[in-house]
């Protein structure tokens, strides 16, 4: 019997599977093998058509994008990023330059290392199908990553509010006119008309920048204004007389605080006096801006500043730290603890306003005790026994005021007690650095002019802190190299630059005793002893590596009017760019290993001098030709540096 039709399909059937199978296998197995070529092809490398801004990091090493990123940052912090608005026009650099490099500092911080991580860890998590999806759309289409720039916005917007102060026209709010009657001397009282006003949008430009650094793009922003509406309203203040003339009646106010009193009679008592948004107010809703929303009371700024003044400055008492010292091979006391205290200026003020809205006279003021962190005790329970670490460095050859803000910045340090587990702030042990505090000033170069800051110095402290800790072999947890290359920090990437309030240098104690720092000086040499209790901890660091040597770009020449016609003042000094690493290990006696390797990058810095010239020449558009501060006259206010 012939088969038929159906019985030949029925016996092709398996083969069809079976071909189709083959196929499929073939198919699967050619594109695992191409899987595995390709991901031969950039191991230990970024895929392909990973792009920050316009650079093409793909088929890249990590070393070899951080060197393509750092060029581009290295353009960006030599010719800044031009802000304009109208005929105003300014450059912002993301270093604030220092006539020799010390004070320089950071304002942008470009992250670069997280970036370059990021585009290694590209197709690379722990779900395969997702990393594949990743790794096809590679091969046709772009993938744009972004650097994550940390900006300070408040140092960013202090600079834009000098630079384009010509345009700031701020609102007014309604005012309390007090005036008093000499023939009688009873008080009128009548209120000025609030007025709107106009500012740049400082926090949009802000924003902007960082949108814009984060891909690689320094073109120029321009600014927008925006409306500043004011806050109290001169239709609002209903009773406003009665409420003035019955918080007067309450003079004379007595501060107390123990056996201490300030009193404030009605004259003094009326100067403070204004009227002020009573709960919250909804600014842009004016005309709907209902009556009790203002009240009198005291002015926050006015009264604050009393006291500060009249009484903070006689019941503050900032806390004393027990220090120690080394005296033949023994640890002595130089210097008892001391507990202070300090005036809360914000409570004391709502206990006041209180006081007054309750028809209360006399109010304690709230002061709170401030605890001393190192305690006097027991010497012989510290554990002090022997040098753990020595850190150096060198500063010939510094002038004047950076010699004697070292001496200030090393006493303050010297004799400073770690508690086992305690983390070490440089910044906090400082404190305040002021020409109060004992230091002088230095110059900067801000907004293309130069302006004494205070603290230069400091890093020569930082730098040899740094050392210490690292042949102590302790961990480090904050830690910046400085923005470019400093002739007293050589070898390049063994420094560490502080800045308040960022960056700040720290470490922890992970020992089992207390750690005594002393400070020494002898000629050009700053040096810190740490002492403590050794452990069989074994620490391992290797020379610095230097590479990447970058020449700077040619000199930048800035007009200017404060200088005759043709004469040159070179306000920066050329430095050479370049990458650093050192590696660190530390082996405890349990056996764990803690290594580390710190690495730094220093931007090439071209020189900068001023030319004086009759008459400023026209902005060109971008930050190469265009002044720091071409058409305004900006101010600055000296800020703590180090």
């Amino acid at each position: 019997m012939f088969p038929t039709i159906t019985d030949k399909i029925k016996n092709l059937g398996p083969r069809w599977l079976l071909a189709i199978a083959i196929i499929f296998f073939i198919f699967f197995l050619s594109a695992g093998a191409g899987l595995i070529v390709f991901d031969g092809m950039f191991k230990n490398k970024i895929y392909p058509n990973i792009f920050i801004g316009n650079l093409n990091l793909g088929g890249k090493s990590g070393a070899e994008a951080k060197r393509m990123i750092d060029q581009a940052v290295d353009k960006i912090n030599q010719r800044g990023v031009t802000f304009s608005y109208k005929d105003y026009q300014t450059a912002i650099t993301p270093v604030i330059a220092s006539i020799d490099g010390d004070l320089a500092y950071q304002i942008i911080n470009f992250n670069i290392d997280g970036a370059v991580n990021a585009a290694l860890s590209y197709s690379r998590s722990d779900n395969f199908f997702i990393n594949l999806k990743n790794k096809l759309l590679t091969l046709v289409v772009k993938k744009r990553l972004a650097l994550t720039p940390s900006v300070n916005r408040e140092e960013i917007t202090k600079i834009l509010e000098n630079n384009f102060i010509k345009t700031y026209e701020p609102a007014q709010d309604a005012k309390l006119i007090i005036k008093k009657v000499a023939s009688t001397g009873d008080y009128e009282f009548s209120i000025t008309k609030e007025k709107f006003g106009k500012t740049i949008d400082y926090e949009e430009a802000v924003n902007l920048l960082i949108t814009n650094l984060s891909n690689l793009d320094s073109s120029e922003i321009q600014l927008s204004t925006i409306t500043q509406y004011p806050k109290i309203l001169a239709k609002t203040g209903l009773n406003i007389e009665s409420q003035a003339k019955n918080i007067l009646d309450l003079a004379p106010l007595t501060l107390k605080y123990g056996e201490d009193k300030w009193l404030i009679d009605k004259d003094l008592l009326a100067q403070f006096l204004s009227i002020k948004p009573d709960g919250s107010t909804d600014t842009p809703n004016l005309e709907n801006q209902p009556a009790d929303k203002v009240k009198v009371g005291l002015d926050d700024d006015k009264f604050k500043a009393y006291l500060t003044e009249q009484v903070a400055s006689k019941l503050d008492k900032k806390p004393v730290e027990a220090k120690f010292e080394i005296n033949n091979g023994k640890v002595t006391e130089f210097q008892n603890s001391q507990d202070g205290l300090a005036l809360n200026l914000e409570s004391s003020l709502i206990k006041i306003e209180e006081a007054i809205a309750s028809g209360n006279n006399q109010i304690d003021l709230v002061v709170e005790a401030q605890l001393a962190l190192t305690k006097t005790g027991s010497i012989n329970s510290f554990g002090i026994k022997e040098v753990i670490g020595i850190g150096a460095s060198n500063f010939a050859g510094s002038p004047v005021n950076r010699r004697h803000n070292i001496s200030v910045g090393a006493n303050s340090v010297n004799g400073t007690m770690i508690k086992p587990g305690e983390e070490f702030s440089l910044l906090k042990v400082l404190g305040e650095i002021g020409g109060s505090t004992g230091y002088l000033p230095e110059l900067v170069i801000k907004e293309g002019r130069t302006l004494p800051e205070f603290g230069g110095g400091l890093c020569q402290v930082g730098t040899t802190v740094f050392r210490a800790v690292i042949a102590s072999g302790l961990p480090v947890t904050m830690r910046q190299n400085h923005s470019y290359r400093v002739v007293y920090y050589e070898p390049a990437g063994t420094d560490a630059t502080i800045y308040n309030p960022w960056p700040d240098f720290r470490f922890i104690n992970d020992t089992p005793a207390y750690i005594l720092i002393q400070a020494k000086i002898s000629g050009d040499t700053l040096s810190f002893e740490f002492w403590g209790t050794r452990d069989a901890r074994l620490i391992e660091t290797t020379q610095p590596t230097i590479y990447n040597i970058v020449k700077p770009e040619s000199t930048k020449i800035v007009e200017t009017l404060a200088l005759k016609p043709g004469e040159k003042k070179c306000t920066e000094r050329a430095h050479n760019g370049a990458d650093a690493f050192f590696d660190y290990k530390v082996t405890y006696g349990s056996g764990e290993i803690k290594a580390k390797r710190f690495s730094s990058h220093y931007v090439p810095w071209r020189e900068v001098c001023l030319l004086g010239v009759e008459k400023l020449s026209p902005p060109a558009g971008g930050p190469e030709t265009a002044p720091s501060t071409p058409l305004g006259i900006g101010t600055s206010t000296p800020l703590i540096a180090n």
